[in-house]
């Protein structure tokens, strides 16, 4: 299931806690946590952020960074100038009922794994 569109704009509120596992990851290879505050929380096509090339990721637009990139400070103020201007009509709320349901599935099947 792949959205295609920005889902929102968070500000990280703390700093990261490396020693703290959290439970929620498909993959059990990630560590560390902090915390967020979300700004936006709105679909944007991809196509209004495509133009905002990152020179820190291989000259690649900003629509092909994961997750943590790093986005020099004149790319996020242009990134956040289109969440606030952009007029949305979907969000990823909208799509809670999938992530729950995908949530427990997973659970379920690491519980199967488990007792294997």
């Amino acid at each position: 299931y792949q959205r295609r569109v920005h889902g929102g704009c968070a500000q990280m509120t703390s700093s990261i806690d490396l020693k703290s596992r959290l439970d929620c990851w498909q993959d059990d290879k990630w560590s560390g946590k902090f915390s967020v505050k979300w700004v936006f929380i709105k679909d944007i096509p991809n196509s209004h952020f495509r133009h905002i090339i990152l020179e820190n990721n291989e000259n690649k637009p900003v629509t092909n960074s994961r997750d943590t990139q790093e986005i020099p400070v004149e790319k996020g103020r242009e990134m956040v100038h289109i969440f606030r201007t952009f007029r949305h009509k979907t969000s990823i709320i909208d799509d809670f009922e999938y992530y729950e349901q995908r949530q427990k599935d997973m659970e379920s099947a690491k519980e199967t794994q488990d007792r294997s």
